[in-house]
Formats: C-alpha cells, sequence, structure tokens
C-alpha cells in the first residue's frame, strides 16, 4: 500500500510502509529492509568500482583517455 498521508490522519492509524510492519520507520520489519538495502547499496558500489577500475584498465591498455565532459564547447546543453 502507497504512503498517503491524508489517509492515514483520517483513519487515525499509522502507514504501513511494508507488508506485515504497522507503524511508523522503527518497526523491526522496516528495521531489516532498511540493512538489506544498506547492504545491497554497498555490493552494488563495490561492484561499479571494480567495474571502473577494469574500464579505467582497458582504456589505458588502448591508449584512451576519457574526455572531460564540463571541458567540451557544447557543456551547455547538457548541464543548464
Amino acid at each position: 500500500m502507497e504512503f498517503q498521508p491524508q489517509l492515514a490522519e483520517q483513519q487515525g492509524t499509522a502507514p504501513q510502509f511494508f507488508p506485515g510492519t504497522q507503524g511508523f520507520p522503527g518497526g523491526s520489519g522496516t528495521e531489516r529492509r532498511l540493512s538489506q538495502l544498506e547492504r545491497q547499496m554497498e555490493r552494488l558500489n563495490r561492484q561499479v568500482e571494480r567495474l571502473d577500475r577494469r574500464v579505467s584498465r582497458i582504456e589505458r591498455q588502448l591508449g584512451y583517455t576519457r574526455p572531460d565532459y564540463y571541458d567540451l564547447p557544447e557543456h551547455k546543453g547538457y548541464y543548464g
């Protein structure tokens, strides 16, 4: 169920953030989900770092250097 503040206020009940949990963040289900997402984020960050190092190594082998996108003449079109 999506969080709808006005609905929760009318009914006088706390919104349900995750199935099986009642109440505001801090319920055991919410904490469990939060730590699960934090672990997943750390894992993905490590994966990104590994891939970035791999790409850099391949780029060095090919003699390719990444352009500095902010120095491109038409960068205003991309960055406002």
